[in-house]
């Protein structure tokens, strides 16, 4: 073995080590059970990140210089070999580059380089999101040992949510709490907001394994990890995550129609969704928390007639689909326009189920932010205007989405009113806070007194504050180009499904939320590992 293959080896330990170290330490450790959790839990990271990663850019470094040394003995003037850099490389370098001049143009330099008191979305922890993506990308040989373990610290994470939600607690976090702390606070993880955008960016893997996966024993246990992840999603009463769901099920539609197995274990997928529902408010109903007040969604999924039909409806389906997909493997059946064997619809049926799901789902979006912006204006009729006005969702103000209306106002307004450096450039990372104190002082106190507001709790509009337009748009880019790209190789490896179906969910799911220690550094993970995944596809062909 060559001494560059010795050091491409070893950096390959090494940062398996690392973040393994993340995927493990980083959920289930807490100092004081939920007493400033948060914060523990991004210390615990910060010391992973600065330890490993010392160890790991002196091996990278090693690494390259042999290479370097290889080159230039064979007579190859050149320092570098043929580049491979992807779009979604080029997007995360951007967004490094822009993030780093962000600090410069917003002048709130502590902030900017640690980030907010309880948040810690820095500089630091961009650059250390930027180099879990580029290693992974080019070292992530463990890849399926890193994803098998996330999983799994994932399912446990799940399982103690459930007992914590049937008043259960394995692990002493409960203890001297009060009712109403119960019901805000979840597992391992903290605040039922935080638990719930870890659940967004980790169960899309599961899902796909279950769906697409080449062995029964993964799918079982796929299936299995999906059940828990259904269980847990039905009770942590956060509703941005059944938006997420929503998303993510989209797009698995789409590519599952293509086949009938997956079509069956897509429909049985949502069989297990509605099931779970019903399931979970007969198990909370048990030993309820008599201070849980169910979300809308989350109520809707527990006692809705809607949902038992959603149920038989979802499940006929699956009985229909097995049935067809079994005669067509027995040969009894089989597609005109298919190859025998390979289960696939013809492709007219395929587009216009796409067209039609698609065109449904569209119209409906259409129809409600047609209902919010007439009912906020007066102009529906009163006998419409009293059903709307009990569903909260659809009557836009200040206290939409439980404060939502008002903050994501004021962020439109810090924005108009920006100047044009900031607005192009942004005011730096986790700046938000130190932004609107600086410039909007007194209407921060009038609307929200001493508490902290640290984000606009939608990430793209936080961003557009903290990052500018530029910095926005190469965050953006980053998730699109990635889950667009893994979709296209998807073929060779079904991994890469699951893990553009967790772009999706993020992007989904933090439209509500924010950067945080117990998502974002998980999604670039993710993205590391699958565009690891292209790489070798692309150098093997």
């Amino acid at each position: 073995m060559t001494a560059a293959a010795s050091a491409g080896q070893i950096t390959e330990y090494l940062l398996a080590a690392v973040v393994t170290a993340v995927c493990v330490v980083v959920p289930l450790y807490a100092r004081d059970g939920y007493h400033q959790i948060g914060n523990a839990k991004f210390e615990v990271y910060r010391r992973i990140m600065v330890g490993g990663f010392g160890v790991l850019l002196i091996a990278a470094a090693a690494y390259g210089i042999c290479r370097i040394m290889i080159r230039l003995s064979a007579g190859d003037m050149r320092l570098t070999g043929k580049r491979h850099i992807s779009l979604t490389d080029k997007f995360v370098l951007a967004y490094l580059i822009l993030t780093g001049i962000s600090v410069v143009s917003g002048g709130f330099y502590e902030d900017a380089l640690w980030g907010a008191n309880g948040w810690n979305m820095g500089l630091m922890s961009q650059i250390s999101f930027v180099l879990l993506y580029l290693f992974l990308s080019r070292f992530g040989r463990y890849y399926k040992g890193v994803l098998v373990i996330l999983c799994a610290v994932a399912a446990v994470v799940f399982t103690i949510g459930i007992l914590h939600r049937l008043m259960i607690d394995p692990v002493g976090f409960y203890d001297g709490l009060t009712n109403e702390q119960k019901a805000q606070f979840l597992s391992t993880l903290g605040q039922a907001t935080w638990y719930a955008s870890f659940l967004a960016v980790t169960l899309p893997v599961g899902i796909g394994v279950f769906l697409y996966g080449d062995d029964i024993k993964w799918r079982v246990a796929g299936g299995i990890y999906m059940m828990l992840g259904f269980c847990t999603l039905v009770t942590q009463n956060s509703d941005s995550a059944y938006f997420a769901l929503a998303g993510v099920m989209l797009l698995f539609f789409m590519i599952s129609c293509e086949r009938r197995g997956a079509l069956c274990r897509f429909t049985a997928a949502l069989a297990l969704f509605f099931a779970a529902g019903k399931l979970m408010y007969r198990l909370t109903g048990l030993q309820p928390n008599p201070d849980l007040e169910p979300d809308f969604v989350t109520k809707l999924m527990w006692t809705s007639d809607l949902t038992w039909g959603l149920l038989v409806i979802t499940g006929a389906l699956t009985v229909i689909f097995y049935i067809a997909s079994a005669r067509s493997l027995l040969g009894m059946r089989r597609p005109r326009t298919a190859a025998p064997g390979s289960g696939r619809y013809p492709e007219a049926v395929i587009r216009r189920l796409r067209r039609g799901v698609l065109g449904a789902i569209i119209s409906l979006v259409v129809l409600i932010v047609l209902v919010i912006c007439l009912q906020a204006r007066g102009m529906l009729p009163a006998s419409l205007s009293d059903g709307v006005s009990s569903v909260s969702y659809l009557n836009w103000n200040g206290e939409w989405g439980n404060g939502r209306g008002r903050i994501w106002s004021f962020a439109c307004g810090m924005i108009s009113e920006e100047s044009p450096g900031h607005r192009i450039f942004g005011v730096g990372p986790d700046c938000f806070n130190s932004y609107a104190k600086a410039y909007h002082r007194d209407e921060v106190k009038l609307m929200w007194g001493d508490k902290l507001l640290t984000n606009a709790h939608n990430e793209w509009l936080t961003m557009l504050i903290n990052g500018g337009v530029l910095g926005a748009a190469a965050y953006v880019g980053i998730y699109v180009t990635a889950a667009v790209r893994f979709l296209r190789g998807r073929g060779r490896n079904y991994l890469l499904t699951g893990i553009a179906a967790s772009c999706v969910s993020y992007m989904c799911y933090n439209f509500f939320c924010y950067q945080q220690v117990l998502c974002t550094p998980f999604i670039f993970i993710l993205m590391g590992i699958g565009e690891y995944i292209l790489r070798r596809q692309e150098q093997s062909r």
